[in-house]
């Protein structure tokens, strides 16, 4: 669950900056559930690479 906030507050920022930035709902909502999705496996991703 910690993980899952975590990754919410990052990409709901990450999102602000995008749209900061660009202006396109588009990049935006990519952005914002890149770095959510990121975040989120994040652990099972750097368990398989490492």
């Amino acid at each position: 669950m910690k993980r899952f906030l975590i990754g919410l507050a990052l990409g709901s920022g990450s999102s602000a900056v995008a749209w900061g930035v660009t202006h396109s709902l588009g990049w935006t909502a990519a952005v914002g559930i890149t770095v959510f999705i990121l975040v989120w496996l994040g652990e099972f991703i750097l368990d398989d690479l490492l």
